[in-house]
C-alpha cells in the first residue's frame, strides 16, 4: 500500500508564519494542473525511483498546499482522473483536500465530495478575527464556522480542522474556550501546531525588528498542557504529536508517513519516499513546468544510509502514540543495534517514556522533550 501526495502551491496570501512552497499568483494555475497531469502520466504508476516493493495499491490520496481549494472542479478533476488512469487505486480510498473556510462554499464542497473527496482538512488556525489578521489569514471566524456546517451538509462526515497555540494575543481562558468550541462542532480530527519561527517568513522578519513579541516557549507549553487534557475529555485520541482524533477517524495519510509507507508526491515541491530513498521535486513553479515539459530532470534523490534509516525509524515512531515498535526494529536493523537502542534509553529518565509490550513510547510528561529525548537515542 501506499499514497499520493498533490502539491498546490497557489495562495492568495502568505501567512506571516508559512515557510511552505506557495506562490501569489493564480494567473498559471492551468498551466501548472497540465504539468502536473504530465508528471502523473510519466510514473506510469511506480514509486519513482521504483524499489520493487510488490503492494502498489493507492489507499490514500491527499491535495495539500498551498491552497488546492483554489483550484476549480474542473482542474481538480483532470487531476484525479489521470491518477485513476495511471495507479491502482484501492476501493476504499481516503481522498483529502485542504481548504480555507472562504472558498468553501457550499457549491464548491457538494463538487468536491461528487469528486470523490471523502475527507476535508480546513485550515481554520483560530476563531478569532483579531487573532486570525495577526496571523494574515484572508477569513474571519464566522467563515470557519459556515466551512464547517457546509461541509457536513456537503456529505463531508470526515472533517478535520487544523488550530494554531502559542498566540500571546490570547489567554488560556480564550485557548479553552476555542477548544471547547471545536467539540461543538462536527469536527471528528484536529491538528494543533505551535507558532514556530521559522527563517524567511515575516513572522521572522518581524520579531527580528522587534514589532511583535518573541515566542513564549513556557506560555506554548502550558497551551499544548492544556490542549492534551481538553481533547482528552472530549474523546479525541493524542495519536501523533501534532494531531487529535475520534476514533475511526485517524488521518490515514499522514500515518502513512509516520509509518515509513512509501509515497510518491506529484508537483512543485513534492516529495516522494520509498523506505531507501527520498526525492524532491523543483520548489519554482516556473521551473518545473519548464521541466516537465521538456522532459527534463526535475526532481533530486537523496539515498538513505543505515544510519539514516534507523535514525528516521526512531524519529517518526516516538511522534506517534504507539511509539517504536521494538519487533519492527530488530527485524529490519538486526539485534545489536535493537540493544544499542535500549542502552541508549537507560540515559533518559524513565517517567518520560513507556516501555511495555515490546515498544518504547513517550508519556504526556515526556512529550515537550521529544526533540531532547530523540536526540539521544539516534
Amino acid at each position: 500500500m501506499a499514497g499520493i501526495y498533490i502539491h498546490i502551491p497557489f495562495c492568495k496570501k502568505k501567512c506571516i508564519y508559512c515557510n511552505f512552497y506557495s506562490i501569489v499568483n493564480m494567473q498559471k494555475f492551468e498551466k501548472y494542473v497540465e504539468a502536473v497531469v504530465k508528471e502523473v502520466e510519466r510514473s506510469d504508476g511506480g514509486l519513482p525511483p521504483d524499489d520493487g516493493r510488490g503492494d502498489k495499491t493507492i489507499n490514500t490520496l491527499y491535495f495539500g498546499g498551498g491552497t488546492p481549494s483554489l483550484l476549480p472542479i474542473h482542474s481538480l478533476q483532470k487531476i484525479i482522473t489521470t491518477i485513476h488512469k495511471t495507479f491502482n487505486i484501492a476501493t476504499e480510498v481516503e481522498c483529502t483536500i485542504e481548504g480555507n473556510p472562504e472558498q468553501l462554499t457550499l457549491a464548491y464542497l457538494k463538487d468536491l465530495n461528487s469528486l470523490g473527496f471523502n475527507r476535508i482538512s480546513i485550515g481554520v488556525q483560530s476563531f478569532n478575527d483579531d487573532i486570525l489578521h495577526f496571523l494574515g489569514r484572508t477569513h474571519s471566524g464566522k467563515d470557519a464556522f459556515h466551512a464547517i456546517e457546509n461541509a457536513q451538509i456537503a456529505g463531508f462526515e470526515n472533517i478535520s480542522i487544523d488550530l494554531m497555540y502559542g498566540i500571546y494575543m490570547r489567554s488560556l481562558q480564550d485557548w479553552k474556550n476555542e477548544l471547547k468550541t471545536v467539540f461543538q462542532l462536527p469536527v471528528k480530527h484536529l491538528s494543533a501546531y505551535s507558532l514556530t519561527v521559522e527563517e524567511n517568513t515575516l513572522l521572522h522578519k518581524k520579531i527580528a525588528q522587534q514589532k511583535i513579541l518573541q515566542i513564549d516557549e513556557y506560555r506554548s507549553l502550558q497551551e499544548l498542557r492544556l490542549l492534551m487534557d481538553e481533547t482528552e475529555i472530549a474523546g479525541f485520541e493524542h495519536y501523533e504529536v501534532s494531531n487529535f482524533a475520534l476514533r475511526g477517524y485517524h488521518s490515514k495519510h499522514n500515518s502513512n508517513y509516520w509509518n515509513g509507507t512509501p509515497y510518491v508526491g506529484f508537483g512543485a515541491s513534492a516529495h516522494s519516499f520509498t523506505g531507501a530513498t527520498r526525492s524532491w521535486n523543483i520548489s519554482n513553479v516556473e521551473k518545473y513546468m519548464q521541466a516537465i515539459e521538456g522532459k527534463g530532470p526535475f526532481f533530486e534523490t537523496e539515498y538513505l544510509t543505515p544510519v539514516d534509516q534507523r535514525n528516521e525509524f526512531i524519529l517518526l515512531g516516538l511522534r506517534t502514540k504507539s511509539g517504536i515498535d521494538l519487533a519492527c526494529f530488530e527485524s529490519r536493523f538486526g539485534t545489536d543495534k535493537m540493544n544499542e537502542l535500549l542502552k541508549a534509553l537507560e540515559k533518559i529518565d524513565p517517567k518520560y517514556y513507556h516501555h511495555h509490550n515490546h515498544h518504547i513510547a513517550i508519556t504526556k510528561e515526556g512529550l515537550p522533550l521529544l526533540d531532547f529525548i530523540t536526540a539521544q537515542l539516534f
